[in-house]
């Protein structure tokens, strides 16, 4: 028989076990995953001049990781973001470079030193805009329309296009230019007109042509044909891929 006095203490040992792992919060062997985020959607903005890239600004979102808590205090070995295109870290954050648009699934992951391993999914969207602008040209480049994405698990859902075609005048406060014809046309890969719309403007003027194209599962190229006229044309296009907002995480911050 175990005499009562060697029994005691063991007791009061087991006791203070379970009290430490109480304050702790976390039993042996977890790890509480926290990241927050304060958006979860931008835009690539891209910028032509006379049909050359001159400008891409991609988008960063940070992810914050400050928050996640191991079985005792930063024990965990491992933490960030599965299979993003780029990111850098400072500490507990983790900033992730987005530069294709597209429906992004991504993995927050934390792992503990022991091997335990917490996840999270998170589902970004990325839309891109193009931003193009020529001057002084009897014949406007095509512009092309990537909206499809390799990247992506959600096609997008529509290409919003709004293109100016402006006849400035001749000779300020003289004049002299004449009415231009021009012709808009949306052609898919294989050369098939999908959209198309004329156009007249008169000097001094702009004519402007908004359309929405809800066939994204190609390549298409926007094309202007100079028709009929002789004056120099200044075109300025803007061109959006969207993407359905429903496929999007709320923020963890706003949650």
């Amino acid at each position: 028989m175990v005499p009562i006095f060697r029994i005691f203490p063991l007791i009061l040992l087991i006791m203070g076990v379970v009290i430490q792992t109480g304050c702790i919060g976390i039993a042996e062997d977890e790890v509480s995953l926290s990241v927050e985020y304060t958006q979860s959607n931008g835009t690539i903005v891209e910028e032509y001049v006379d049909g050359e890239l001159v400008s891409r600004a991609v988008v960063t979102i940070d992810f914050d990781f400050t928050k996640t808590e191991a079985s005792a205090p930063f024990e965990f070995g491992m933490w960030g973001i599965e299979d993003p295109m780029s990111y850098h870290e400072d500490g507990m954050v983790i900033s992730v470079d987005f530069s294709e648009h597209g429906v992004w699934d991504i993995t927050a992951f934390v792992q503990s030193e022991n091997g335990v391993r917490a996840t999270e999914e998170i589902v970004i969207r990325i839309e891109l805009q193009i931003e193009w602008e020529e001057k002084g040209t009897y014949d406007p480049k095509p512009l092309a329309i990537d909206s499809v994405s390799e990247f992506s698990s959600v096609p997008a859902s529509s290409i919003l296009i709004h293109s100016k075609i402006e006849n400035p005048v001749l000779i300020e406060n003289i004049g002299g230019g004449r009415e231009v014809e021009v012709s808009w046309a949306l052609i898919d890969e294989v050369g098939i007109v999908c959209q198309s719309q004329k156009g007249y403007v008169d000097e001094g003027e702009e004519v402007v042509w908004n359309t929405v194209h809800f066939g994204t599962y190609e390549v298409h190229e926007l094309h202007i044909e100079y028709e009929e006229g002789q004056d120099y044309i200044d075109v300025s296009q803007t061109v959006y891929v969207q993407y359905p907002d429903t496929y999007e995480t709320n923020p963890a911050s706003m949650r």
